[in-house]
């Protein structure tokens, strides 16, 4: 084993004894779980070189050499996307993915097996402070302070990066959403920006709903407008709207005239209303059938309905979905049973209590909480349904602003 602050040291020298200074080493990073250095780089002249790993004959490590067949079949550095361990590495801020943590790489460590040098673990710790400091003179080795680099993901603290065909490793793709948003908390906001651009569209609109709003808009408007018109369609309605709310006019404009209509029309539906009124908490993506439907028809229907509804736990039943006057509501598991025979006017509950889209929201919050109930239908003077207010919005009302349960996502 060595640490590549001590093999930084070492010089090259091949069959013909010319010599060279090692200035830093490729790896394919995304191959294996311990990545396999691929070329070394020396300069020749003031200018950048590599040559192949294949070309390393031994590592000598008493006389702080590297061994290899012939300089001279050196080439000028080709591809700027190349994971250099000393450029881009170095001091970088890594994910510990399996200890959920966060910290920069002082240092790290490499395995020499059987002719192929790769990377073991990152090492944070005091000693590794010492060894990049004194260029790898000074400075035990301490196991117990490194992070096994098949857990983790760096980050260069560039978005574009990702944008440029930087590699990644793309293991923070396996953490469910809420952790990698909690990690998000933990790195500065162009790190987070950069961290969301590493994950599919999808789980990125579930880690962005997990945020803070704060940390919601620092991370989005360092995003191109198309990814983040991406992400707020993808988002929950309520959620994206408190967003969209807090952004500047002009990018709010220029955001809304990109969305298609459907996310463009919830949005500013719910931007009508006050941000501390039912209104300005509710979800309007809900699913409601005319409550004259059969279980047969309905359960045909639902299939369809789930893909593009966030909020699912609760089936509200109207009168037809043109005037849309609530008549009663349904739990999800009572369609999915009920025999395909009955109507659901004759399963549904009509007893239903309503709130008012102006009432004050943290009012309706403590009906929700007190009654244990997964939502409350809201509709206007008519008896429209116009959406729901939910358990997650309803604990969003009651707790502390810098509570972690503010980004709490019960059912939706």
């Amino acid at each position: 084993m060595v640490m590549l602050t001590e093999l930084l040291r070492f010089e090259l020298r091949d069959a013909q004894e010319r010599r060279a200074r090692l200035a830093d080493l490729c790896i394919a990073l995304l191959d294996d779980d311990y990545p396999p250095v691929t070329h070394i780089l020396f300069y020749d002249n003031g200018e950048l070189k590599q040559i192949d790993w294949s070309d390393v004959a031994e590592i000598a490590e008493r006389q702080k050499q590297i061994r290899v067949g012939d300089l001279a079949n050196a080439r000028v550095i080709e591809a700027e996307t190349d994971v250099l361990l000393r450029r881009d590495i170095m001091d970088a801020l890594i994910l510990d993915l399996l200890g959920r943590r966060t910290t920069r790489v002082c240092d790290l460590l490499l395995e020499y097996d059987e002719g192929t040098l790769r990377v073991k673990a990152a090492d944070a710790g005091f000693s590794a402070m010492v060894r990049r400091v004194t260029r790898g003179r000074i400075g035990p080795i301490d196991t117990d302070s490194m992070f096994d680099w098949k857990y983790v993901e760096f980050l260069r603290g560039d978005p574009r990066a990702v944008d440029n065909g930087a590699g990644y490793r793309l293991r923070i793709n396996r953490l469910p959403a809420g952790e990698i948003a909690r990690l998000a908390d933990y790195v500065p906001y162009l790190h987070a920006a950069e961290l969301l651009k590493l994950i599919p569209d999808e789980k990125a609109a579930d880690v962005l709903e997990a945020m803070s709003v704060e940390r919601q808009l620092q991370v989005i408007e360092e995003l191109e407008d198309d990814e983040a018109v991406e992400l707020l369609c993808l988002m929950s309605p309520d959620l994206a709207t408190d967003l969209v709310a807090r952004l500047k006019i002009d990018t709010m404009r220029r955001w809304l005239g990109r969305m298609p209509s459907r996310c463009r029309n919830r949005i500013i539906e719910l931007l009508k209303y006050p941000e501390t009124s039912v209104g300005g908490v509710m979800i309007n993506d809900i699913i409601c059938f005319a409550s004259e439907l059969t279980g047969a028809e309905a359960k045909r229907l639902i299939q369809e309905r789930l893909k593009d509804v966030d909020f699912t736990s609760m089936i509200f039943l109207v009168d037809d979905e043109q005037t849309r006057k609530l008549r009663g509501s349904l739990p999800l598991r009572d369609l999915l049973t009920c025999d395909d025979e009955k109507r659901l006017e004759e399963i549904m509950d009509p007893y239903l209590e309503t709130l008012d889209p102006f009432g004050l929201a943290g009012d309706a919050a403590y009906r929700i909480v007190s009654g244990q109930l997964s939502a409350m239908p809201v509709v206007n003077g008519e008896g429209r349904l116009l959406g729901a207010m939910t358990i997650d919005a309803a604990i969003a009302q009651l707790v502390p602003a810098t509570s972690g349960l503010q980004t709490l996502r019960v059912f939706s």
